[in-house]
């Protein structure tokens, strides 16, 4: 590979950031997407400030300041909250931190941000469940129902993915995979891996309640890490949250940095 960790941790925060941009492109007609001058900003089909509406300072010469009064404005056009994104690596968004604490904004998470450098052993479905790549409009609206289901535990307020996703889900594009796994016509966990910045990145994990405790999210998240490998990358990344951090260490991925999120409520 051949890359510095700097170079590895950009790479990880810039892979990240285009999911974001994804989420706004497939809302169509409801999200919008603007950058300029170092600052892209964000929203979807969904009011709800944190995932749904949010911003990230492209360029760190940029003023911490004038980044959350910027970002601050757009969102107030539109009458809607919004979460600023910010990296712990090197202490690089320190002042970005600061200037959104003091403006009032609210850390709503702040979770490890991991990456995997070898190919895991192949996932390995128990009987009955079966693991696929979703291709069809049904496929993506039964997704979007599980996760919709399975984030409240993480906090998201029901409703809010399939807001984001509108009123017709749409079928991955090549860059962005979602894999699940069903038992029958019922889909019970699944993920997504996103190739950009020369790496994958795996996102949205999610499983039913009803089907926790059999392994399944480990499943489906070491089948998306090698479908990054295996689709060329040389690492993937991943944002944990507290559910998944053990599964994920244990796989073997490893800490890279921290990742918050800083919320304004409306």
């Amino acid at each position: 590979m051949g890359w510095s960790e700097d170079e590895v941790a950009a790479r990880c925060h810039a892979n990240c950031i285009e999911y974001a941009r994804e989420g706004a492109r497939r809302a169509g007609a409801a999200g919008e997407l603007l950058e300029a001058d170092g600052l892209v900003v964000y929203a979807t089909g969904s009011d709800f400030p944190v995932l749904a509406n949010g911003a990230f300072r492209l360029d760190p010469s940029i003023a911490a300041d004038e980044a959350v009064e910027r970002a601050d404005a757009w969102f107030a056009e539109r009458g809607r909250g919004w979460s600023l994104g910010t990296t712990g690596w090197n202490d690089g968004d320190r002042d970005l931190i600061d200037a959104a604490l003091a403006r009032g904004l609210v850390t709503v998470t702040d979770q490890p941000a991991m990456v995997c450098t070898e190919r895991l052993a192949d996932a390995v479905a128990p009987d009955g469940i079966e693991l696929r790549v979703l291709r069809t409009e049904d496929d993506a609206r039964a997704f979007v129902a599980m996760a919709d289901a399975a984030y409240t535990s993480l906090g998201l307020p029901a409703g809010v993915i399939p807001a984001m996703a509108g009123s017709s889900p749409q079928v991955s594009p090549p860059h962005l995979v979602t894999l699940a796994a069903s038992d029958g016509d019922e889909l019970l966990s699944g993920a997504q891996v996103l190739f950009s910045h020369g790496i994958a990145g795996i996102y949205c994990v999610g499983t039913a309640e009803s089907a926790r405790g059999r392994g399944l999210a480990e499943l489906v998240t070491r089948a998306v890490t090698n479908l990054g490998f295996d689709g060329g990358a040389p690492l993937v990344t991943l944002q944990a949250s507290s559910m998944g951090e053990p599964i994920y260490r244990r796989m073997g991925y490893r800490d890279l940095y921290r990742y918050a999120t800083h919320a304004r409520f409306v």
